[in-house]
């Protein structure tokens, strides 16, 4: 099983944005040196407790900083963008490093505030076309205008979904599909998941940029040497997902002094209990036991570990354990 991280670039209690983003870098360097196979980071605007708003600039950094493992994003928003600028940008990163870079996809167009600054001029119901045109640069199907730099390799490009309908347009497009399983999306992952990968792999095309299909399995992983440790780690996972206030009710990602203290109402307790039914919570054999039916249902080849645990050492110290895991 190949193992590989979305990071989030997460704001600790205590530090600084600056210090989030090095940290980001960081682990990077760390999933390379254990042999994951990609390390992806996440664009996300308006939220205080997340650094990292521009994951190419990111992206760069981090490939400047590691020698083997696959550099991406998780995703970019690309209904905020122009599609040819995404090609620019990406291409320019697959010039610098070669085979090694990856364009992810979401379709998020974020709060009407964020939609508003970023001046989006895209709607949810151009995703799909997004993604052809975005294909279509990187193919050099426009006659009268390039995407420079001109190289003879190609970026991965891959979707960022839970969705039939995302799964199957992918499919289409023979590109790789990324389902997600996140807490606060209440279907069930091993149904859901069992769906999705049928419909992916039943309606893939082989393209110039996989020949075989590859579905990634993203999981919300809190992972630590016991179960005890995992549990208060699950904690501060567990109030974050409440996602009060468009998830701005911290400043900062809460730590477990932070989480232990929080005065919960009998909703919060309800839909806590309802978001730990999609966390993978545990020591390395717990966590095995949990990931197993999801990787059989989804038959994914491959896990992307999302490690949202409060303190760079104790995500440092999930990335090692999993990786001894498989």
């Amino acid at each position: 099983m190949k193992l590989s991280v979305l990071d989030y670039g997460q704001i600790d209690e205590g530090k600084s944005a600056k210090q989030a983003l090095q940290e980001s870098v960081k682990l990077a360097k760390i999933a390379d040196s254990l042999g994951y196979s990609r390390f992806w980071v996440a664009e996300h605007h308006n939220v205080n407790a997340f650094a990292i708003s521009s994951p190419e600039l990111l992206m760069m950094q981090i490939a400047s900083q590691t020698q083997k493992i696959r550099v991406g994003s998780g995703g970019i928003m690309v209904l905020h963008y122009s599609d040819y600028k995404i090609a620019e940008n990406i291409n320019t990163l697959e010039a610098l490093y070669p085979n090694r870079i990856d364009l992810g996809m979401g379709n998020s167009l974020g709060t009407k505030k964020v939609h508003q600054a970023l001046n989006s001029i895209h709607q949810k119901a151009d995703y799909f076309q997004m993604l052809q045109d975005i294909k279509n640069w990187f193919q050099k199907n426009h006659s009268a205008i390039n995407v420079q730099p001109t190289i003879s390799t190609k970026p991965q490009l891959w979707t960022l979904s839970n969705s039939t309908v995302t799964a199957e347009k992918t499919a289409e497009l023979g590109l790789g599909y990324t389902f997600g399983v996140f807490p606060y999306i209440p279907k069930d992952p091993l149904l859901e998941g069992k769906k999705v990968s049928s419909v992916y792999y039943d309606h893939f095309q082989p393209s110039e940029f996989l020949k075989q299909p590859h579905l990634i399995l993203a999981v919300f992983i809190c992972i630590a040497d016991t179960d005890e440790k995992a549990q208060e780690y699950a904690k501060s996972l567990d109030i974050w997902m409440l996602g009060k206030n468009d998830f701005n009710e911290f400043n900062h990602y809460p730590s477990y002094e932070t989480a232990t203290e929080y005065q919960k109402t009998d909703e919060d307790r309800k839909q806590i209990s309802k978001n730990r039914k999609r966390m993978i919570v545990g020591s390395p054999e717990k966590v095995k036991e949990q990931l197993t039916p999801l990787i059989e249902a989804t038959q994914a080849d491959e896990l992307l570990m999302i490690p949202l645990l409060p303190g760079i050492e104790s995500r440092i110290r999930a990335l090692e354990l999993l990786a001894n895991l498989y």
